[in-house]
């Protein structure tokens, strides 16, 4: 996808179906085309099907670890997905299923504390889930990291702040159950991209700023990723004035929150503090976006964030708007290289 004006126009391709379900097909396509005859890693296995919101069974989970060591499947599973990933499904939209990606070293470490990755992703909060992200999610574990891939509640069904909420509810599960996963949490990293940048960013910024956190209305958590990747993301909610908002924010036109926790919402930007983690910033010249985050760099400078700021796309038309996502694109390869570095040299 070039940016996201373009696939905002096929919402009205079909009169007969809500826009958002003719974007979530359109894009479907897409990114279908673009994953197209991927393999995954060999080095690296997928744990399916964990649930953020349910008791971890932990000897269950340890189950998983031994057989692994008999027959060396790719994908492990946990439990089953049920119709999650059927993107016409009531379970598409409200769901909390995760995977583990992992190194195949982990899956033999009997003592193990790895570096880990909570990867949240990107849909105009309303579109995208863990099996879209799988094969980039694999293609970050190969580089010796555990990624968290998972799934939160999208809108429309889903108004704000369901998507937010979740992302603390997952940070906080792995937190919880770090030991049983082989985490070290101290090298926590959190990345996301498009709507996925936003919520890791409002995630962060909540988790540094006590004064934010204690106004909001909803579930928070204040542990905070060592470092951050937000990639062709839109941060600033003020210059945010579209369709896709209205479904997240508005039901019938009216507002679903108040209007203290929607102002709140709008300018989250203006609590980010020099508590927040050290930031790699990336974006395409040829995106629509790409505007959010210069200006997220500028408010950076301003109050002493550490950070990166990387633009790609330069003669390169074909790598837009999450052009990361496409294993294929030489930026993209280059730009996942970059974070990983990032992260590792922490």
């Amino acid at each position: 996808m070039i940016n996201v004006t373009e696939i905002m126009k096929r919402g009205a391709e079909n009169k007969k179906l809500p826009p958002w379900v003719n974007m979530r097909h359109a894009w479907m396509v897409n990114d279908g085309l673009r994953d197209k005859d991927l393999e995954y890693p060999e080095n690296v296995v997928q744990i399916k099907n964990l649930d953020y919101k349910k008791r971890l069974d932990a000897e269950q989970f340890a189950a998983i670890l031994d057989s692994w060591k008999m027959d060396k499947k790719r994908e492990m599973l946990y439990a089953s997905s049920g119709d999650a990933s059927d993107i016409d499904s009531d379970s598409y939209v409200s769901n909390s299923l995760f995977d583990l990606c992992v190194p195949a070293s982990y899956m033999g470490d009997s003592d193990k504390a790895y570096p880990v990755i909570v990867s949240v992703h990107g849909g105009g909060w309303f579109y995208g889930d863990k099996k879209l992200y799988s094969h980039y999610c694999c293609h970050l574990a190969q580089s010796g990291f555990v990624v968290v891939n998972f799934n939160y509640r999208l809108a429309p069904q889903n108004k704000y702040p369901s998507a937010i909420e979740d992302v603390a509810y997952l940070v906080k599960y792995i937190d919880d159950h770090a030991r049983v996963f082989g985490l070290d949490m101290n090298r926590f990293f959190m990345l996301g991209d498009s709507a996925g940048a936003q919520l890791t960013a409002q995630y962060c910024i909540a988790a540094s700023n006590q004064e934010y956190r204690g106004k909001l209305d909803y579930f928070t958590y204040d542990k905070l990723p060592v470092r951050v990747c937000l990639n062709c993301g839109a941060y600033d909610m003020g210059k945010r004035d579209d369709m896709i908002s209205n479904w997240y924010l508005r039901k019938d036109g009216t507002l679903v929150v108040s209007e203290e926790q929607y102002q709140l919402f709008m300018d989250q930007l203006a609590y980010m503090n020099a508590d927040f983690p050290e930031a790699y910033l990336m974006y395409s010249v040829n995106d629509d976006l790409r505007f959010h985050t210069i200006e997220l760099d500028k408010r950076m400078n301003d109050i002493g964030v550490a950070h990166v700021t990387r633009a790609f796309g330069a003669g390169h038309p074909e790598s837009g708007h999450v052009f990361h996502l496409n294993l294929r694109n030489s930026d993209g390869v280059q730009c996942n290289e970059e974070e990983c570095l990032f992260f590792k040299n922490k």
